[in-house]
Formats: C-alpha cells, sequence, structure tokens
C-alpha cells in the first residue's frame, strides 16, 4: 500500500475525524496568533527570498493548464487513451479540491494573517468576496497536496518524494506567513478525504480505469484481481 492509500485510508475513520476536527479547532483558539507573531518577527519571506519562490508551486495555473493540455495532447495528436486517462485523473484530483476550497473561502470568509498583523482582525467573517478575507482554508496547499497525492496514486514508488515535497510548500505557507496552521491542516485534510471519495466514485464507476488502476492496491485503489472479485 502507497503512503497516499494509508493516509487516507487513516484520515476516513470516524475517530480520526473528530481528532481531526480537534485539533484544527485548537490551533484556531490557542495556536494560530502565537505561531503567526513569531514568524512575523523572524520575517523570512524577506530574509529568505528563494521561499516565495518555492511556495508558488502551489499556485493551480500551471497545473490546470498542463492537464488540460495535456488531454488535448494525448486525445487529438499523440493519441494515447492511458495518458489521456492519467492527465483526466490529475485533472479532477486538482479541480474539485480547488473547487471545494474556493466555495469554502468566501463562505466562511476568515481573515488572512497579514489582516491580524496590520489591523487586528481574526477569525472568521462570513460571506466575503474579498481575498484578504480568504484564508480558510489553504488554496496553495490544497493545490499541491491534490497534485501530490495525484501523483502518489498513479506512481505509488514516488510517493514518498512528491508528498514530501507538497508537505513542505504547504509548510512554507505557514512560515512565510501566507497562512494559518489551522489554515493548511484544514485543506490538507480536505484533500485526502475528498479524493478518498473521488476514487471510491471512480472505483464503483470503472471510470479511468487505466489510470488509478494498479497493482499496488489498497481500499482506495484497485487492482484487475480486486475488480474481478467483485
Amino acid at each position: 500500500m502507497s503512503p497516499c492509500n494509508k493516509i487516507m485510508s487513516f484520515f476516513v475513520k470516524p475517530w480520526v475525524m473528530v481528532l481531526a476536527v480537534s485539533l484544527i479547532a485548537f490551533c484556531f483558539f490557542f495556536v494560530d496568533k502565537p505561531l503567526t507573531e513569531f514568524f512575523f518577527d523572524i520575517d523570512l519571506r524577506h530574509n529568505y527570498k528563494f521561499l516565495e519562490l518555492f511556495t508558488k508551486l502551489g499556485a493551480g495555473f500551471f497545473y490546470f493548464s498542463a492537464f488540460i493540455l495535456g488531454i488535448f495532447i494525448f486525445r487529438y495528436i499523440r493519441v494515447n487513451t492511458d495518458w489521456e486517462a492519467k492527465c483526466w485523473f490529475l485533472l479532477l484530483c486538482v479541480l474539485i479540491p480547488s473547487s471545494i476550497c474556493g466555495f469554502l473561502k468566501v463562505v466562511l470568509g476568515r481573515a488572512r494573517p497579514s489582516m491580524l498583523l496590520e489591523g487586528q482582525y481574526f477569525g472568521f467573517y462570513g460571506f466575503q468576496t474579498h481575498s484578504p478575507f480568504w484564508s480558510f482554508p489553504s488554496g496553495h496547499t490544497t493545490t499541491i497536496m491534490s497534485v501530490a497525492a495525484g501523483l502518489s496514486l498513479l506512481y505509488p514508488r514516488s510517493s514518498s518524494y512528491v508528498l514530501t515535497v507538497g508537505f513542505l510548500v504547504a509548510v512554507s505557507r505557514i512560515i512565510l506567513n501566507h497562512h494559518y496552521l489551522s489554515d493548511v491542516l484544514a485543506a490538507t485534510y480536505l484533500v485526502f478525504i475528498e479524493l478518498a471519495a473521488l476514487l471510491w466514485v471512480l472505483r464503483k464507476q470503472k471510470w479511468l480505469e487505466s489510470a488509478w488502476k494498479n497493482p499496488q492496491c489498497s481500499r482506495y485503489g484497485c487492482s484487475n484481481r480486486t475488480i474481478s472479485s467483485q
């Protein structure tokens, strides 16, 4: 079982869900403010400028463009149904969590760390259409963890590497004061829950099998043997 499958299998357990919500709430009430002030004081954003480039790996435009372009190429130019299915799978891995993340950002309206540091705005302000109030959950974390998890499911042997990069980008959102710890924790947890649900649907409907079906099967990704036994 790949690391990504292990994480999903663990995260969908009811007691883990309760624990995750409790941890996020604890961070909101007791950790977010002091941690933000700590990283503001050491000012990594200006002292280590390469971190600003690294954190941009979580920007979604490149991934959406790459996966859509891949679908077009492997469907019409260099026809390859397996690679087209992989591009569709990765696109869904990013599109679904990102859409849910965007919806939650607007509906919940959490003030970003910059709003705390500049104007003492902290917490959730309900429906907001301005990006300074789109802190929860973290969009960059959602994107990079979706890509990392999707690649991990397609290429289990590379799971450790891509997930490590994903987690490091997520951490960069915190230490650069772009997001609170609870924003990043919530985004990461939601990604794995949403992708577990996506894989369940794909498996049940047998959609894009050539993309996600591989010998290293788990509860959320199955091999030929598993499918044939159902």
